[in-house]
């Protein structure tokens, strides 16, 4: 049985506000749908996505709120495994789905997955392609980035004829 409730638009937004998130970022979380309703727009809001975004989040929060403490090279480590997963065809992760999971796997805060992939970005110039494009964007310093592509170094290769 598949659970689903519908709210105005108007009250999502509200909500999202009430949470600090942009309302586009919510509704990618929820995995909500669009639909028109007369002169206005609903959004249609699975149970089982609500819940287990609520769930994420109050234990984010404790975790968190539990200092949990993350060195550098751990961060690095968990962003490059997300990367490498999340990438499509082009080798681009959508950086909000990323930081979801990095969050997530070292119980860090938004937060402080921003401060993180500065500090990341700045330590390994050259080593990620950061793109200002896609919906849901995430903070990195002064912009905003939508994708994000490891950049694979080789040494190059030398074959004797």
């Amino acid at each position: 049985m598949e659970a689903k409730f519908s709210v105005r638009k108007s009250d999502f937004d509200k909500f999202a506000e009430r949470l600090g998130l942009n309302p586009e970022e919510l509704l990618s979380h929820l995995k909500a749908e669009v639909v028109k309703v007369g002169p206005g727009f609903r959004y249609v809001i699975d149970m089982e996505h609500f819940f287990f975004y609520v769930i994420a989040k109050l234990h984010g929060q404790q975790k968190s709120s539990g200092g949990a403490q993350v060195d550098g090279r751990s961060f690095e480590e968990a962003f490059n495994r997300a990367v490498d997963a999340l990438a499509g065809a082009s080798g681009y992760a959508k950086l909000a789905e990323v930081r979801e999971a990095v969050c997530r796997e070292l119980g860090i805060s938004e937060e402080e997955f921003s401060r993180r992939l500065a500090e990341l970005v700045q330590a390994k110039r050259g080593a990620y392609i950061l793109l200002e494009g896609g919906d849901v964007k995430v903070q990195v310093g002064p912009k905003k980035y939508g994708y994000v592509k490891r950049v694979e170094r080789k040494v190059a290769e030398v074959v004797y004829y």
